[in-house]
């Protein structure tokens, strides 16, 4: 079985967004269930696997030498046609989170019932080391934090204002009168109906990589202020920004380099050193990976990799490339043999 996250089976994770999907106001979830389906291939197969099984499930139970309706006619009883939602997949959808975001600072109950969380549009959204984290607002956008993250909240009848102090996040738009604001690294991004990623680099670079529709970028002023810095980034375009909003060349790094699969914890790469693979492995890292020589630092590696479990991503370059792995109290060393 694939895995979707630390916790949670892909297939239980899939069975969870079936049940949503199939329940109450199902568009109200669409975009986050979108951006999960096309994440990764996995959890496309994952939910196509299971409407299999539920069809299977309803085929039988309809069945007149098999099924049970029959026995439920005679026993008095009304069918029970959402018998399949089952405790444990209503529980399972906890494996999404999601926060629902009042104006004003009013606390809303989340989507999952009287046991959701709840918060206020004041506090802001974090992410400890490890954590990747799906939050929904009030309006329907949607927020995927990844680790070590911090988003700052301010929705108003009339505004709809983000402010990333720190990581990455991908957001997911929904159209509105008033256009969402993003502040990040001195620029200001704007869109509507639109998704995109925007996280800072580890040398303080802002970049920003447009998924669907477009984004407003503004360096040094507000929208209406018409900086001359001002870019508009379609969808399909990356970019990435320096100090004072000055355009950068694409960097070198794992971030810019790794696949659009984040939110689910997975990379893809074509080629890759170990050190860079290893540094973003590290920014999920409690207990770090250390490359002890040179040699092994300036490998090259292609292929999938669970990039939020550095552990496992140890144990698979310890076997692709034969190194030694040893663990300490300060890391996990990988080394010639």
């Amino acid at each position: 079985m694939s895995e979707a996250s630390d916790d949670y089976p892909v297939d239980t994770v899939a069975h969870a967004w079936l049940v949503k999907m199939r329940g109450e106001n199902p568009e109200a979830h669409r975009g986050e269930f979108d951006a999960w389906l096309s994440a990764s291939p996995d959890h496309k197969a994952a939910y196509e696997r299971i409407t299999k099984k539920l069809a299977a499930s309803a085929i039988l139970k309809s069945s007149p030498r098999h099924g049970t309706a029959q026995t439920e006619q005679r026993r008095g009883r009304r069918p029970a046609a959402r018998r399949w939602l089952s405790a444990g997949a209503v529980i399972a959808a906890a494996a999404v989170v999601f926060l629902a975001f009042g104006a004003g600072g009013a606390p809303l109950s989340g989507p999952l019932g009287d046991g959701a969380l709840t918060a206020r549009a004041a506090e802001p959204l974090v992410t400890r080391r490890g954590e990747i984290r799906s939050f929904r607002f009030a309006d329907g956008s949607t927020a995927v934090l990844d680790t070590d993250s911090r988003l700052e909240v301010s929705f108003a009848q009339a505004t709809r204002h983000l402010r990333l102090a720190k990581g990455r996040v991908r957001l997911s738009v929904t159209n509105n009168e008033q256009p969402l604001r993003v502040e990040a690294g001195g620029g200001v991004v704007t869109a509507e109906d639109a998704a995109f990623d925007i996280g800072f680099e580890e040398n303080g670079a802002l970049s920003v990589t447009v998924l669907r529709g477009e984004a407003d970028i503004r360096f040094g002023g507000a929208p209406e202020t018409g900086n001359p810095r001002a870019q508009v980034l379609p969808s399909g375009r990356s970019v990435t920004y320096g100090p004072g909003g000055k355009e950068q060349l694409p960097a070198a790094s794992p971030t810019q380099q790794g696949s659009r699969e984040w939110p689910s914890g997975w990379a893809d790469y074509r080629s890759v050193r170990l050190d860079q693979l290893i540094a973003e492995a590290n920014r999920y890292a409690v207990k770090p990976i250390i490359v002890d020589d040179a040699r092994t630092a300036g490998l090259e590696a292609s292929g999938r990799f669970r990039i939020s479990q550095p552990e496992r991503v140890a144990e698979r370059l310890g076997q692709l490339f034969d190194l030694e792995t040893v663990k300490r109290t300060d890391g996990i060393h990988l080394r010639q043999r």
